[in-house]
């Protein structure tokens, strides 16, 4: 069944490169829940890469198999089939031995630098495989236009870089999802060296982030905090990474400070509507422990409006046990929320920022990158204009 699905998609590949890639990619989208997910995902992302012209001895530096790639490979087929344990023991002699040679030594602190660097200087439409997240990454290059000569130049600078090691300034390593990360990241937190993007073949915040949520499952805290912790000086912006440490917070600290303020920040950054929702729950659970029950309960309430999770009706019957009214008027509620000083709803740059990108890439034409940031922005916005727009571009693909 899978090899006719493979088949299938390779049949319908035109021999047009730009063609091609925009319907790869959308079958990316298609399968990503398939029971072969992982087999169908891996063949089409070698599909994609063999459409991207480029000149494959530059190339080869990103798309050579590393020691990190070739672990992650490894590991993914035992977390599909939710054989955790022997993934974190595999990991657990991988790391014994480990070396990162992109380590951000310190911790990242929040300053005021904000990035000068216009939207469209932050470039899109690189992808790799990301069997993680099963989305494709498709940022750093400008247009289609111009691909050949940004990957060229950008392999040359790399490789300047690391003859002339001693003579550069020192640098903080990152890698982002996508731009609209990459924008928060600019906008909130900002540089404090010379910026430098770990290698494409280099997954190390998968790694670390694989690695400390394993540890966390197994209760082994302490050392999920310090590899959560180096996923997040990699990415700063990642939500999902703030509030697994949220989770390590919420009851391995002696006070909720370090918690309450991790979720703030995760609220921030978050877009993804489970994200936001776990956010909100997070901010339930602090009131509950603070004894102001009818504040938890607003807070569980309005995490429905972006994820239906057990966890917050549960929350909210047992809220209603003890006597709170758990049905309250949304512009109620929004005004405790507001009173809090805890953000309401999704960050209102995350909304104008996906809005800039989406229809940047689409004038570019680029069209399976603006599906992919409309679909992100429909499902926090529920817009019809956004539905028109996607159901637009997908009759053009």
């Amino acid at each position: 069944m899978t090899d006719e699905i493979i088949s299938q998609i390779k049949r319908n590949l035109s021999g047009n490169p730009d063609l091609d890639r925009d319907y790869l990619v959308s079958q990316l989208e298609h399968y990503k829940n398939h029971e072969s997910s992982y087999k169908i995902i891996k063949e089409i992302s070698k599909l994609i890469w063999q459409s991207l012209d480029f000149d494959h001895d530059e190339m080869n530096i990103h798309s050579k198999k590393t020691n990190i790639s070739r672990v992650l490979d490894e590991l993914i087929p035992y977390i599909e089939n939710r054989d955790k344990k022997t993934a974190l023991n595999k990991l657990d002699k991988f790391m014994e031995n480990f070396k990162d040679e992109y380590e951000n030594k310190e911790n990242h602190k929040e300053s005021d630098f904000k990035s000068n660097r216009p939207i469209t200087e932050i470039q899109y439409m690189r992808y790799e495989e990301n069997k993680l997240s099963r989305s494709p990454k498709s940022y750093r290059t400008s247009s289609i236009k111009d691909k050949k000569v940004n990957w060229r130049k950008e392999v040359k600078i790399n490789k300047l870089n690391k003859d002339n090691e001693k003579h550069i300034v020192e640098k903080e390593f990152h890698s982002f999802l996508n731009p609209l990360e990459e924008i928060l990241f600019y906008q909130y937190i900002g540089l404090e060296k010379e910026l430098a993007y770990i290698p494409l073949n280099e997954p190390l915040f998968d790694l670390y982030y694989l690695y400390g949520s394993l540890l966390l499952e197994n209760d082994n805290f302490t050392k999920a905090e310090e590899y959560l912790l180096k996923a997040l000086r990699i990415n700063p912006v990642s939500s999902k990474t703030i509030l697994s440490l949220v989770d390590i917070y919420k009851s391995k600290t002696r006070t909720y400070n370090r918690f309450f303020l991790y979720n703030v920040d995760a609220l921030k950054f978050a877009y993804k509507n489970e994200d936001i929702a776990r956010a909100y729950r997070n901010f339930g659970f602090f009131y509950v422990e603070e004894g102001q029950l009818d504040i938890a309960a607003v807070f569980y309430d309005y995490s429905l409006n972006f994820d239906f999770n057990k966890q917050a009706f549960r929350e909210l019957e047992y809220l209603k046990s003890r006597g709170i009214n758990t049905k309250i008027d949304e512009k109620e509620a929004e005004k405790i929320i507001e009173s809090k000083n805890i953000q309401l709803g999704v960050n209102p740059f995350i909304l104008d920022t996906l809005k800039i990108i989406a229809f940047d890439l689409e004038s570019r034409k680029y069209y399976s990158g603006a599906l992919y940031f409309y679909r992100i922005l429909y499902d926090l916005t529920k817009d019809n204009l956004v539905l028109g727009k996607i159901n637009s571009i997908q009759n053009k693909i």
